[in-house]
C-alpha cells in the first residue's frame, strides 16, 4: 500500500499509515505493508505481472484520485470532509473602507519586486482586474496553484504577476505578520481565521476530499472488506490518527467533476 500524505511530521505520518495499513490487512487478511512518496506516473508502473506496484493508495490531491478512478481504479471510501477541503484566495481589508480591498504599494518590496504596483482600494468584485493585484501562491504547478488561477480565470481577469513561495504558512506570515497586499492562496481552514480577524475571503472552491483506493485488479470482495472497516467502528484509531471523524461510501463522479472543471 502507499500511503501519500504526509501528516504532520514524519512521526504522525508513520503513525497514521501503520494504523490504516494494520486495518486493510485485518479486513483482507494478508500481510500488507506501505510506504510513502509517490505520483501518477509510479502509481501507474506495471510490475513484470503486468499489475500496479500497489493494491492500495491513501491518495489526499482530488486530481491524483480522479485520474487513477479513470484508469480502472476502485474508490473504496472517503474522508468525511470536515475540514471544507479546498483550495481560498485572500485579500487585505482596506481601513476605513468597508467591501474594499487593500492591494499594492511598500508593502509589497519583502517580495523582491523590482517595480510595485501604486496601492489602491478597490471593492472585491474588482480585484481581478486591479493591475495592482499581485498573488502570493506556494509552489509552481501545484494543485493549489493551479486551482487558484483557474479560479481567477472564472472570474473573468487575465492572470496577474505571481509571487512564489514554499508553504502556504508562508503566504499567511507575510500576510498577517509583515501586511503585504497582496491576495494570497491559502487553505479555508487558514481563510476561516483570516475572515474572523477582519481580513477578506475572496474566493473558495471546494474539492473532493481524501480517498483510499484500490487497483483494478484487487477482488471486489476485498474492496468491500476494506471499506466495510473504513465505514466501521474498528476505523476508529485510523481516524484518530489522521484526525477525520470517520469516512463515507463516496462518490467517483465527484472527482471526475472535479478533475474536468480543473482541466476545462
Amino acid at each position: 500500500m502507499n500511503f501519500g500524505l504526509a501528516v504532520g511530521n514524519q512521526q504522525e505520518q508513520y503513525v497514521a499509515a501503520q494504523k490504516l495499513t494494520s486495518l486493510v490487512g485485518s479486513a483482507i487478511q494478508r500481510k500488507v505493508i506501505w510506504e510513502s512518496g509517490f505520483n501518477l506516473a509510479k502509481l501507474q508502473t506495471a510490475g513484470r505481472d503486468g499489475t500496479p506496484p500497489y493494491r492500495f493508495a491513501f491518495v489526499k490531491p482530488p486530481n491524483l484520485t480522479a485520474a487513477l478512478l479513470a484508469k480502472g481504479w476502485h474508490l473504496v471510501a472517503v474522508g468525511q470532509n470536515t475540514l471544507h477541503f479546498g483550495t481560498d484566495l485572500i485579500a487585505q481589508s482596506c481601513p476605513g473602507q468597508a467591501g474594499k480591498v487593500l492591494l499594492g504599494g511598500s508593502s509589497l518590496s519583502i517580495l523582491g519586486m523590482s517595480a510595485l504596483p501604486p496601492q489602491v482600494c478597490v471593492p472585491a468584485d474588482r480585484v481581478w482586474r486591479s493591475p495592482s493585484a499581485i498573488m502570493l501562491a506556494p509552489k509552481q504547478g501545484s494543485l493549489v496553484d493551479l486551482v487558484a488561477q483557474k479560479i481567477w480565470r472564472e472570474q473573468g481577469g487575465s492572470l496577474p504577476r505571481i509571487s512564489r513561495v514554499k508553504t502556504q504558512n508562508a503566504v499567511i506570515s507575510l500576510m498577517r505578520d509583515m501586511h503585504v497586499a497582496a491576495v494570497g492562496v491559502v487553505t479555508p481552514v487558514v481563510a476561516k481565521a483570516w475572515a474572523a480577524q477582519g481580513g477578506v475571503v475572496l474566493a473558495h472552491r471546494p474539492m473532493p476530499f481524501w480517498a483510499l483506493v484500490a487497483a483494478p485488479d484487487v477482488p471486489q470482495q476485498q474492496v468491500q472488506a476494506v471499506r466495510s472497516a473504513l465505514l466501521g467502528a474498528s476505523a476508529s484509531e485510523v481516524n484518530h490518527a489522521l484526525r477525520i471523524p470517520g469516512w463515507e461510501a463516496g462518490d467517483p463522479q465527484q472527482y471526475a467533476d472535479f478533475l474536468k472543471w480543473l482541466e476545462g
